[in-house]
């Protein structure tokens, strides 16, 4: 390995010095001068580029390895303890055996080229060889600045180097063997650093190539096989007949694997290559390959998800969306489901754009804003593209989920129009849904009910356009239809309205008590959310709600040493801290007070601290993230008098937060389902509701929508 694999950084003001010597340590045969290798290197350096910049063992491993992609290798072994921590202070004995090792079949190097290349750090391999080609096999080479050595000294202390290189001679290879003891390196900035000889130094080789080997290691875990094989499949995005990379568990040498390609099922008909989409800058065009595509799951695995981004052959950078505004038709989905890797080489050529850790690119700069505005318009596509596809996959898990199609040919074994409605009606209600709600059986349960509940009013509907297109049709029939018709619209309407006229019902009642304490109104609103907000669409409370709630509360406890409880419904034994509720992407903290409250600064702050809590937490959990990108606190609270003015000019200034008095959430309820209430009112002379057959708050029509649909003739979900 000439050098090791090295990410973007400005040139250090801190350089390496080599030269030949002949008076420290020794070698063992063939050679007739022994070697001082040097190295000058300040703390800062070391501590910034090697340990801050690679803290996981997958980091580590993918710059030794693609160290010896550049040095030509054809055949690499990686050696380590999969699944293990390879540092535990519970079993230090076990720890000190642990290694890990890093071997090649490379050029190598020879104790002059360890010198002069290997221990200079800092230095554009680029600019001193004169080439952006491998020695030998011409390879576009990945490394460039030439600190990506430092890479190991994230996950351990002490780094060997053995490696045998130059021209072949009588004897062999001439072999480079020296260690590194990170102690040393840092003890002091202003002497020059002079690594431990190994006693291979100046002997020969048969063969030509590098060993690395890594030992006394902080307390970092090595992930197992799989995961192990994707976070190193995903940082490499090439293939060569040329270049094979074993990794073989030191626990038990018969297990291993070859690293390949990242493997992600994409969901048919939504890929789009990109081999034909260059990137416009100015008034050229720059190539890109790959592809983009929803996966046929939300993948939580961060190595699978979003777009990968490669510059020759390596990892650097990696996007949900290209920083897309919100707004765009399907950007829920999108964002959870996206997929893809692109290819771009000039993102490493003459300007430097990749950043120092080579985990992004700088997208503030002229050629990362073109790659910017391309993306997007590639996600707007892609969104528009796959909805299709997206809502004939949900439609298929849910009846897959559901049985539907068996428990409706044994309820109407006779009467296929009324199967084709409710199926249509499924159809309508799971296409807003997350995937993974599908996957709750209650939550499965109560769509099934609904569209069953929906199918004697639009099979009446599909069964009198038949009629009218028929010549024998009668005026008696015609009117048969339309009575009948009628009374499925109020059954149809009833079923959700019912629950909602109870709703309003029990929030005026709670209100004109005047006396009425936080817990009843903290039960409402997390049974009715659309009281908050009358355009709330969701099927109840799904799983992803469920398991958010959990892990937050989980990683607040450890994280501040105090329990808090986000619901008012699962926990009658413990008042809440807040309500937790979303909707469509929203995480929504709901900070509720009783009748006639004065919200105090502390509680303002104390809320707002809530807040910042949940979005670092959704931050360190991607996965729980991608799902809720949105986060906003409300305060429903009928006074603010008593807040400072800095706590006013927040709440009036921050676009992610807002308050309502009681009287307000009353309002504005009544006001948004004004027609739905008329009409509601105006069905049920001289008739009495169904008994709903669906929990509360499952479904919220959209403001006036379910009237006017009502008034129709359907009610479309």
């Amino acid at each position: 390995m000439p050098e090791q694999s090295e990410p973007k950084h400005e040139q250090l003001p801190m350089h390496a010095v080599g030269e030949r010597g002949n008076s420290q340590g020794g070698g063992e045969g063939g050679a007739d001068a022994t070697h001082v290798y040097t190295m000058r290197i300040s703390r800062l350096t070391i501590d910034k580029l090697g340990i801050k910049l690679y803290d996981r063992v997958a980091a580590v491993l993918a710059e030794l390895i693609a160290n010896s992609y550049d040095a030509d290798a054809e055949n690499v072994t990686v050696t380590l303890p999969w699944g293990a921590f390879l540092f535990d202070p519970k079993t230090p004995h076990l720890s000190a055996a642990y290694e890990v090792v890093i071997s090649d079949d490379g050029h190598g190097m020879t104790p002059a080229e360890v010198n002069h290349h290997y221990l200079t750090v800092g230095a554009d391999r680029r600019t001193r060889t004169g080439s952006d080609k491998s020695r030998g096999k011409y390879r576009p080479v990945m490394g460039r600045k030439g600190i990506g050595k430092l890479a190991p000294f994230g996950i351990c202390k002490t780094v060997e180097i053995i490696s045998a290189g130059g021209e072949k001679t009588e004897g062999g290879y001439l072999t480079s063997h020296l260690i590194l003891h990170l102690p040393e390196m840092l003890a002091d900035t202003e002497k020059d650093y002079n690594p431990e000889i190994g006693e291979l130094d100046g002997t020969y080789s048969d063969g030509h190539g590098t060993t690395i080997k890594l030992r006394d290691f902080s307390r970092k875990r090595v992930p197992s096989r799989d995961e192990l094989n994707r976070q190193l499949a995903a940082r490499f995005g090439l293939e060569r007949g040329d270049w094979r990379v074993c990794v073989k568990n030191s626990s038990s040498l018969s297990e291993q694997f070859t690293l390949g390609q990242l493997k992600i099922d994409l969901m048919d008909g939504t890929r789009i290559d990109l081999a034909n989409r260059p990137v416009q800058f100015e008034a050229s065009f720059l190539p890109v390959t790959g592809y983009v595509a929803y996966s046929d799951k939300s993948y939580k695995d961060a190595n699978m998800a979003g777009v990968r981004i490669y510059a020759r052959g390596k990892f650097v950078a990696q996007t949900m969306d290209f920083g897309i505004a919100t707004g765009f038709h399907g950007e829920f989905k999108l964002r959870s489901s996206i997929v893809g890797e692109l290819h771009a080489e000039w993102l490493d050529e003459d300007e430097d754009l990749i950043r120092s850790d080579r985990q992004d690119i700088i997208w503030s700069s002229d050629l990362g804003e073109a790659l910017s505005v391309w993306g997007q318009d590639l996600m707007r596509e892609l969104a528009k593209r796959s909805e299709e596809h997206t809502r004939r996959a949900k439609t298929r898990d849910f009846m897959e989920a559901s049985r539907l199609e068996e428990k409706l040919v044994q309820a109407a074994p006779s009467d296929p129009v009324y199967r084709d409605s409710v199926k249509e009606a499924a159809a309508l209600l799971v296409r807003d849904s997350d995937r993974d709600s599908l996957k709750d059986p209650e939550h499965v349960e109560r769509i099934s009910k609904l569209a069953m509940s929906l199918g004697p009013h639009r099979s009446l509907l599909q069964t009198l356009r038949e009629v009218a297109d028929t010549t024998e049709t009668t005026i008696d029939a015609v009117m048969d239809l339309f009575h009948k018709a009628h009374i499925a619209e109020m059954y149809s309407l009833g079923q959700v309205a019912a629950e909602r006229l109870e709703v309003v019902a029990k929030l005026e009642a709670l209100i004109a008590d005047g006396r009425t304490l936080e817990r009843p109104l903290q039960e409402l609103i997390e049974q009715a959310p659309w009281l908050l907000a009358p355009e709330w669409t969701p099927l109840g409370m799904n799983e992803s709600l469920k398991r958010v709630r959990a892990s937050f509360e989980v990683w607040y406890a450890k994280k501040f040493g105090v329990k808090i409880n986000t619901t008012a419904i699962d926990r009658k034994a413990k008042e809440p801290d807040f309500v937790l509720l979303h909707d469509s992407g929203i995480l929504w903290i709901v900070e509720i007070k009783r009748l006639g409250y004065k919200l105090t600064d502390a509680e303002f702050l104390n809320a707002m601290n809530y807040m910042d809590s949940l979005r670092k937490f959704l931050d360190e959990n991607p996965e729980l993230g991608q799902q809720f990108p949105y986060r906003r606190l409300t305060f429903v609270v009928d006074h603010i008098d008593r807040l400072n003015s800095v706590s006013l000019s927040s709440l009036e200034s921050d676009p992610h937060v807002t308050r309502k008095t009681w009287h307000e959430v009353l309002d504005s309820t009544k006001r948004a389902h004004k027609d739905f209430l008329e009409r509601v009112e105006a069905t049920a002379g001289g008739w009495t509701p169904v008994a709903p057959v669906i929990a509360p708050t499952v479904i919220a029509p959209r403001s006036s929508d379910a009237s006017a649909a009502a008034g129709q003739g359907q009610l479309e979900m």
